[in-house]
């Protein structure tokens, strides 16, 4: 997956404007929905005005701000705002579901079938808990950051770490995409679980730590 900032689209209307961020609480609250984000897409093409506020509510980076616009709308004509507010929702939801799409290719299968890839909500949650348990981000700047940003830090951490074991093999010019691999999505749900990497010397890490302070 390459990384890129968050998308980001703003909607303007009556004067007023909401920046709408895919971003992971904008995933994570749209997935956990009836329907989920497949549902989202389906109410946003038949311009349900329902759907419309529920992702514009989801993806506002300020809240207050939409809820100002939402509010500024109520019982007035609906022709300009709609079309607008359906384009702008449809984009998030692409960049999400994008997201999403791009984690299958790397996500474990479920129960032992092989065809079966990762629920998009699993995979939000694990995403939260990487950004939070692993890389110390507080949950605001987690739910802010977008899919991508999130796995891309958490990779990058990995690696460090891995860097970081005495005896472990390779440089950051020199290590292979195989050895950044073998730390799959479900590898690193089982040392979660665990509470630890069996293959990580932390007692080495602690040493060289001292070391280098020493």
């Amino acid at each position: 997956m390459s990384v890129q900032p968050a998308y980001e689209i703003d909607l303007e209307h009556g004067g007023r404007t909401v920046t709408l961020r895919a971003s992971l609480r904008a995933a994570t609250t749209l997935e956990n929905m009836p329907g989920g984000i497949a549902g989202a897409y389906e109410g946003l093409l038949t311009q349900s005005l329902t759907t419309i506020r529920t992702v514009i509510l989801a993806a506002a980076a300020d809240r207050q701000e939409a809820r100002t616009l939402l509010a500024a709308i109520a019982g007035k004509p609906l022709s300009r705002f709609v079309p607008d507010a359906q384009a702008a929702c449809l984009a998030i939801l692409a960049a999400l579901i994008q997201a999403g799409e791009d984690s299958a290719d790397e996500a474990p299968s479920q129960g032992g079938d092989e065809g079966a890839a990762m629920p998009m909500r699993e995979y939000f949650a694990q995403l939260f808990q990487y950004a939070t348990g692993w890389l110390g981000w507080t949950p605001t700047e987690t739910w802010a950051a977008s899919p991508a940003e999130i796995e891309t830090a958490f990779r990058a951490h990995i690696d460090r770490l891995v860097k970081l074991t005495p005896g472990a093999t390779g440089t950051a010019e020199t290590t292979t995409k195989t050895d950044r691999d073998t730390y799959t999505p479900e590898r690193l749900r089982q040392i979660e679980e665990q509470g630890h990497d069996p293959a990580f010397d932390r007692e080495g890490l602690r040493r060289l730590k001292a070391q280098q302070h020493g």
